[in-house]
């Protein structure tokens, strides 16, 4: 009887163990989830908020160019003398975004639907194929563009801000509007 309550009274102590281990655990994930993207960084990052207000088509003195770069794997890439992006090279003239162009943009930008939150993060090198830079100002903003794996990366003022993952069709769409003739987007 007395081995019977002591098994009883261990199998208690490893359940409490186990829930604690299990609610700590699930309490890091959701903790992760909520603080690791963009959509999070709007409401609680400054920089964010200067990134979004320096893209934002209501900005009247904001200005924007896209640029394509060479998305090859690192050794594979041609040697460029040109331009360099962040240290992508770029292979492009300066596209200059007109006014209904800078809205559609705009709108995929500041559309928290584009960013994927919960994303298990995909096994590639992030190589941007597309930039915008916005410049007004203030601030000068480069989103880079990552078709191969969908990932986002923002600097301000040459700096990382944000980087997240994307599930927007209209992206692709708007860029292969401005690169109508170029088969590797």
């Amino acid at each position: 009887m007395d081995r019977d309550h002591d098994e009883i009274k261990l199998l208690n102590i490893k359940t409490r163990k186990m829930k604690k281990t299990i609610t700590s655990q699930i309490t890091g994930i959701i903790f992760l989830l909520l603080f690791s993207s963009c959509k999070s960084s709007y409401s609680e990052n400054d920089l964010m908020k200067e990134v979004i207000t320096t893209t934002s088509f209501l900005n009247p003195s904001s200005s924007c160019k896209a640029y394509r770069l060479d998305d090859s794997y690192p050794g594979k890439a041609k040697k460029h003398e040109g331009d360099f992006l962040h240290g992508y090279a770029v292979i492009s003239d300066a596209t200059v975004l007109n006014s209904d162009s800078r809205k559609k943009l705009s709108s995929i930008i500041e559309d928290h639907n584009t960013y994927n939150r919960h994303s298990i993060p995909v096994d590639c090198f992030f190589r941007p194929g597309i930039a915008f830079s916005f410049k007004d100002q203030k601030s000068k903003v480069d989103l880079m563009v990552c078709f191969s794996c969908n990932e986002l990366r923002y600097y301000l003022d040459g700096k990382v801000v944000c980087q997240s993952y994307f599930k927007s069709d209209k992206l692709l769409k708007l860029v292969q509007d401005f690169f109508p003739f170029d088969e590797g987007i």
